[in-house]
C-alpha cells in the first residue's frame, strides 16, 4: 500500500505541471501532426512485416501523369526530395506519398492565429505534391517504435501563386508576433483559465533558393499574478523552414534537433539551414524555371 500511495503522489505532482491548450489550438495541432502520425503508424507495420525496406508508398496511389502539353514539368520526382546524406544523423526507412490538389500547409496553428487577427488567410492549393518522412535508424534489436528525423512536403504551385506565397506568409507571421489567447492550465490540482501566448517570428531569411524563411514558434504562459511563478511546463521551441525554387515550395519540419546531444540554438539553426540549402539544390531538378 505505501508504494501505491507514493505512485499516486508522483502522478499528482506531475499533473500539476500539465498545460491544456485551448480547443482551437488542439484542433490545429491535430491537423498539423496527422501526417506524421500516419507515417509512424505505417512505419511500425513496415518494421514488423519487412525489416530492411527502405521506401514505402503510404497511399498506394498511382504516380501523377507526365509533363503537360507545354513541355513543362508537372509531377514531382523523388530526385527533388531530400536524401539520407542531407541530414547529419543516421536514418532508416523513408516513407513517401504523392497527391494532387493539396493545400500548402506550413503551420495550421499559425493559420488559426491569422484568422483571429482578421487576415484573409487562405492556404493555396497545389497542382502536385510529394511528401516524405525520414525515420531514425533502429537502435538495435529488438526493433523499437520508429521516430521521425525530419518531414518534408514539396508543392508545385502556379508561378504567380508561388511568387506571392512567402510574402503572404511573412505578413501573417508579423501579425502573430504575440498572440494571446485563453486556455486551460492545470495548476494547484485544478483546471484554471490562463492566457497562453504564442509567438512566431522570422529567425532567418534569404539563405536558400529564390526565397526562404526560417520560422520560429514558442509558447509561454504568463506567471500566476498571485505567486509570480510560471504555470505549466515550458514548451520546446518549434522551427520550420519554407523554401521556394521557381514554382516549387518546400516545407521542412525537423523532429527536434538534427544534431543529437547538441542543445545550443545556434548550432541547431546552422544545421537546419544547411539541410534547407540541400533541399533547394534538389528542387532545381524539377522547378520551373530550373536553376
Amino acid at each position: 500500500m505505501p508504494d501505491d500511495v507514493t505512485l499516486v503522489e508522483v502522478l499528482h505532482r506531475d499533473l500539476r505541471d500539465v498545460r491544456w491548450a485551448e480547443p482551437a489550438a488542439l484542433r490545429a495541432l491535430a491537423r498539423r501532426r496527422s501526417r506524421r502520425t500516419a507515417a509512424l503508424a505505417a512505419a511500425s507495420v513496415v518494421l514488423v512485416a519487412a525489416l530492411g525496406a527502405t521506401m514505402v508508398d503510404r497511399t498506394g496511389a498511382s504516380p501523377p501523369p507526365p509533363g503537360d502539353a507545354a513541355g513543362g514539368n508537372t509531377e514531382i520526382p523523388v530526385e527533388a526530395m531530400l536524401t539520407a546524406v542531407d541530414v547529419p544523423v543516421r536514418t532508416g526507412d523513408v516513407l513517401t506519398e504523392t497527391d494532387l490538389d493539396e493545400p500548402v500547409r506550413v503551420d495550421d496553428l499559425l493559420q488559426v492565429c491569422g484568422r483571429a487577427q482578421g487576415l484573409p488567410v487562405q492556404e493555396p492549393r497545389s497542382r502536385y505534391s510529394r511528401s516524405l518522412t525520414m525515420l531514425a535508424a533502429p537502435g538495435g534489436p529488438p526493433p523499437t517504435m520508429p521516430t521521425a528525423v525530419v518531414t518534408q512536403d514539396v508543392y508545385r504551385l502556379d508561378a504567380g501563386t508561388a511568387g506571392r506565397f512567402l510574402g503572404d506568409l511573412e505578413r501573417v507571421v508579423t501579425a502573430c508576433g504575440a498572440w494571446r489567447t485563453p486556455g486551460q492550465v492545470y495548476a494547484d490540482r485544478e483546471m484554471v483559465t490562463a492566457d497562453v501566448v504564442h509567438r512566431w517570428r522570422v529567425a532567418a531569411s534569404g539563405f536558400a533558393g529564390d526565397q526562404s524563411v526560417l520560422l520560429r514558434h514558442d509558447v509561454t504562459v504568463p506567471p500566476d499574478p498571485g505567486t509570480g511563478r510560471p504555470r505549466g511546463v515550458a514548451q520546446p521551441v518549434e522551427d520550420r523552414v519554407v523554401v521556394r525554387v521557381g514554382d516549387l515550395v518546400t516545407v521542412l519540419v525537423p523532429a527536434g534537433t538534427l544534431r543529437p546531444g547538441v542543445r545550443d540554438v545556434e548550432g541547431d539553426e546552422a544545421q537546419l539551414l544547411d539541410t534547407a540549402r540541400a533541399a533547394a539544390e534538389h528542387l532545381c531538378v524539377a522547378a520551373n524555371p530550373g536553376c
